[in-house]
């Protein structure tokens, strides 16, 4: 009997890893929301807690029509881009800014940027590197990458959360900036 068993493992491994994959598929599918109903913020700052950081933002409650914030590195899109490309918001470093210009948009009105990036793209300063100071900085590790830089928050231009849709991406934008100094 344990010989035939023995006999079959190749064929009870590949069951199993059949198995894991699909309900993984599974979990995913229940526990993600669609694009309209939920927020994502985007980070080119790989040492961050992104889970603890999304609980922060979701504290006190989320907009009508939303039920998760999703804070994701850029890294996390490594196979497929289109989430990265419609996300609602950036933190990008000041040296990735200009290549990623396209995917920004000018800042809503009443805001006001302190990086213009010349195609009306404006960014608003979340970690100043000559004192070491950012938004969320116990959450976000922006000096990671050895070379401490400033990062700047920029709206998505492919964003389903604009001001004159649900304003949301607004509303997570002052969820961020007056987190912890």
């Amino acid at each position: 009997m344990i010989k035939r068993i023995l006999s079959r493992f190749p064929v009870y491994l590949l069951w199993a890893l059949a198995s894991v994959i699909l309900w993984s598929y599974v979990f995913s599918f229940i526990t993600d929301a669609k694009p309209a109903r939920k927020l994502s913020l985007y980070i080119s700052i790989d040492q961050i807690e992104e889970v603890e950081l999304a609980a922060r933002l979701e504290e006190k409650g989320l907009p009508d029509g939303i039920r998760m914030i999703k804070v994701r590195p850029f890294s996390y899109a490594m196979f497929s881009d289109q989430d990265l490309l419609s996300a609602d918001l950036y933190i990008v470093r000041a040296s990735e800014a200009e290549s990623w210009r396209d995917s920004f948009r000018p800042l809503p009105d009443g805001m006001d940027g302190d990086l213009e990036l010349g195609n009306g793209a404006q960014g608003i300063r979340v970690y100043d590197a000559e004192t070491g100071v950012g938004v969320f900085d116990d959450l976000i590790d922006y000096s990671a990458s050895g070379a401490a830089e400033d990062c700047y928050l920029f709206f998505g231009a492919q964003s389903q959360h604009t001001e004159s849709c649900d304003g949301a991406a607004l509303w997570l934008a002052g969820r961020f900036l007056e987190g912890s100094h």
